[in-house]
């Protein structure tokens, strides 16, 4: 019940990114592509330190970009100035998480032909919150920006590694990730 209602705002956010992401590019019809649209389960790993480092693992689907679904399999490793929330649960200031950097790598098999493609993308985000859910911004290696997304894995806003995650995110294939 509560994983419903804390998807719909991320849906809603993630609508709303893909309508902002062409207009950040200098013009409309700046990025071109097909949607690619994945919701995948899994785990979101951090260590505190300095540098709070996270580690994501997911498996899920795809749809889109007119060849069909898509068994999705990703692991991303990066880093953020801060846990937001969560450091504030742990005696300090409530802020919002700056700088996510993750980098994610995966593969997209197609169901029909087993035919597979590489994924290789960073999810970033300047600013955004954590533990609820986290939006952020997709990003080809290069830079460039292709959509956006959220993950959720704290039920009741609990701060210790999750073993449950979901993954929602949405970017533009030109026939390849």
């Amino acid at each position: 019940m509560i994983k419903r209602v804390m998807m719909r705002p991320a849906i809603a956010l993630i609508a709303l990114a893909l309508l902002v992401v062409p207009l950040t590019a200098g013009t409309a019809g700046a990025l071109q592509g097909v949607p690619v649209l994945c919701t995948a389960a899994g785990t979101v790993l951090f260590q505190n330190n300095a540098n709070t480092a996270w580690q994501l693992v997911g498996r899920g689907s795809c749809q889109g970009d007119f060849e069909g679904t898509y068994f999705l399999d990703f692991t991303g490793v990066g880093s953020s100035d801060s846990l937001g929330n969560c450091d504030a649960m742990n005696g300090g200031f409530i802020v919002p998480v700056t700088n996510l950097s993750i980098n994610i790598v995966g593969t997209l098999t197609n169901a029909g032909d087993l035919s597979v493609k590489a994924l290789n993308q960073n999810w970033v985000a300047p600013i955004t919150t954590y533990p609820v859910v986290t939006p952020f911004l997709v990003q080809r290696a290069n830079g460039a920006q292709i959509g956006a997304g959220a993950f959720f894995n704290h039920i009741f806003i609990q701060c210790l590694n999750s073993p449950v995650a979901q993954f929602d995110f949405t970017f533009l294939s030109a026939n390849s990730p």
